[in-house]
């Protein structure tokens, strides 16, 4: 298989789309004979996504509470490189 073959069956398995494609859809989703109105709303679509990427993102890095049922490492089991 040679190189481009192998990343036209990439694309194709990733579902992802075209830059034509893209344009296309933007064109369909926002009314581009009002510029000013489609950027706005494309702002706030961006927006949105950035703070639901922010949030997923800071919820999943949180700390589990100390009384969380996870067992901490025994210390015994704790390798200290300055001894070895």
């Amino acid at each position: 298989m040679s190189s481009a073959d192998a990343q036209l069956a990439f694309q194709k398995q990733s579902n992802r789309m075209q830059p034509t494609e893209v344009q296309e859809k933007f064109s369909q989703q926002f009314d581009l004979s009002r510029p000013e109105v489609a950027m706005s709303s494309y702002q706030k679509l961006l927006h949105d996504h950035t703070r639901q990427q922010y949030e997923m993102a800071s919820s999943s890095s949180r700390r589990r509470s100390a009384d969380s049922d996870v067992p901490s490492l025994a210390s015994e089991l704790s390798v200290d490189s300055t001894t070895s």
